[in-house]
């Protein structure tokens, strides 16, 4: 039987709360991984004190450091990235288990979530690339098995909460890997979670780091196009109320230029 691990990045005493809010079935071949941030004093919650949940306590900082660290602790066959305040059932986790197992050449697979965001998703099984059109990865949907340069792979510090540069992402950045190292990596009609609230990709942003992440990844993903991706990105989002146009535009346009002068 596959072991799969379910990778949980929190942070501070109402993050592991969190934690020990969701539903985390007990399942044989099924372990839970807590990398804990800030933690301080704070007690472990009974909910967490069980034998197949690891947690971590660590001084790291970011939310992509926080997720390395525990696939820097993960030695099972597959790794699910998950967030805090997810709800998952026994079946939905051996679905995530019993797809690895059905395609033994699969290095990558993205998934489905349900939740308010209401987001599309392509109606059958695709190969990536190429990625399909108005999709974007949301890091809860993606597991990565646990070998050869799949295995090695880890999120850039520089994106994501907290991080270095950039305070989004870093599952964007991440992806943009995974196919440049021609990975096999597939997106899947499979449901496997439920996310109560919307993810930060549908909330209202003008944080200037954000704007400028996403100015890094149209670049990546549109190395010819980006000069008029961005300005149409803009637009469309500011009629949607959720960036201002010549804020997106200006960051946007800004993160473009850093990718193509510091990414690497």
């Amino acid at each position: 039987m596959m072991m799969l691990d379910l990778i949980i990045a929190t942070h501070s005493a109402e993050g592991i709360e969190r934690v020990a809010r969701m539903v985390l079935p007990p399942r044989e071949g099924v372990r839970y991984i807590v990398s804990w941030q800030n933690s301080g004093s704070t007690p472990i919650p009974p909910a967490l004190q069980r034998a197949d949940i690891d947690l971590l306590r660590t001084d790291t900082i970011g939310s992509s450091s926080n997720r390395n660290n525990a696939l820097d602790h993960s030695s099972g066959d597959i790794r699910l990235i998950v967030d805090d305040d997810l709800i998952f059932t026994a079946d939905q986790l051996e679905s995530v288990r019993s797809t690895f197992e059905a395609n033994p050449e699969l290095d990558v697979a993205l998934f489905r979530y349900d939740g308010p965001d209401a987001k599309q998703y392509p109606p059958v099984e695709c190969k990536l690339p190429p990625v399909p059109k108005g999709y974007y990865i949301t890091a809860f949907e993606m597991a990565i098995r646990n070998r050869g340069e799949a295995a090695r792979l880890r999120y850039d510090e520089r994106f994501g909460i907290h991080g270095t540069i950039f305070t989004i992402a870093e599952e964007e950045e991440l992806l943009y890997r995974i196919i440049k190292a021609r990975l096999d990596l597939r997106l899947f009609p499979i449901t496997i979670t439920t996310h109560p609230g919307l993810t930060t990709g549908n909330r209202p942003m003008d944080d200037p780091r954000a704007l400028r992440a996403r100015g890094v990844t149209i670049s990546l993903f549109y190395p010819l196009t980006w000069p008029l991706r961005i300005p149409l990105v803009a637009w469309r989002e500011s009629r949607k109320g959720r960036v201002r146009f010549f804020s997106m535009l200006s960051n946007g346009l800004s993160g473009a230029v850093w990718r193509f002068l510091r990414y690497h």
